[in-house]
């Protein structure tokens, strides 16, 4: 990459975020359109109400399209950004003189990404978990792995597996955003951006905002209380299918991405 060249790349999420608002504003507008409410009451003909359905349904979908892809295209240009920015340092580094060399211990690696495989007994899922560095728990009928299955959910996802006839059937990777909206908005975003990279583009998607809800020191209270809702899902040729899903229980809420068998 030449460090000299001007990336015409946008690396902010401006125009995502406005039509992630878009998607929950459709989402508003066809529901009074469904219930016959608000701007939708009841003195407008049925079938001017389904019409009004039927096109906000499809202002959901490109504009939940549009603010996916814009996520996406934003991540890669920061990583952009950040690749000529060490380049650039690289080579005004090596234009200075050697400075003495001072030979430091490395520091310890950190664990690599857990990578479960359904239908693996219990005792591999278990030394997979160990061998990566990570800790691996029984307890209250429930297995544990505090490391996540592959690179690209937020940092500190963890891990719980089913097991069925003593194979692994089902693992769900639990994330835990920091506790702030930004925070939050910003781990299911890399959370989606991570799954769109391994499965490509789900086959469905629904995310829900009100209205009440986008201020952000009332976002958390409405994700508490189930009012913020969404979800993604995988199927995959192989019978396995993923599914990426906001949950408001157990407290406090997670984001959770779970795999299953078919």
């Amino acid at each position: 990459m030449d460090t000299t060249t001007n990336l015409s790349c946008d690396k902010s999420v401006l125009w995502p975020v406005l039509d992630s608002i878009d998607v929950a504003g459709n989402a508003v507008y066809m529901a009074m359109a469904a219930s016959g409410s608000g701007v939708y009451a009841e003195d407008v003909p049925p079938d001017t109400r389904d019409i009004a359905v039927g096109v906000h349904v499809a202002g959901m979908a490109l504009y939940g399209a549009s603010a996916i892809y814009g996520y996406y295209v934003a991540d890669e240009c920061k990583r952009a950004h950040e690749r000529q920015e060490q380049l650039r340092k690289a080579e005004e580094s090596s234009e200075e003189p050697l400075a003495p060399v001072r030979i430091v211990p490395s520091p310890s690696p950190a664990p690599e990404p857990v990578e479960l495989a359904l239908g693996a007994s219990r005792e591999e899922a278990a030394a997979t978990c160990r061998r990566a560095g990570h800790e691996w728990s029984e307890g209250e009928g429930v297995l544990r792995c505090s490391g996540a299955p592959f690179a690209g959910l937020p940092p500190g996802a963890s891990a719980e597996l089913e097991f069925a006839e003593d194979r692994l059937s089902a693992v769900e990777f639990i994330v835990r955003p920091p506790e702030d909206a930004q925070g939050w908005a910003s781990a299911l975003r890399e959370a989606e951006i991570a799954l769109i990279r391994r499965y490509g583009k789900p086959q469905q998607r629904s995310f829900a905002v009100p209205d009440e809800c986008k201020a952000a020191e009332l976002f958390l209270g409405c994700v508490a209380d189930g009012k913020v809702t969404g979800s993604a899902s995988w199927s995959l040729a192989d019978g396995r299918s993923v599914t990426l899903a906001i949950a408001a229980a157990p407290p406090p809420p997670t984001i959770r991405v779970r795999l299953t068998a078919d």
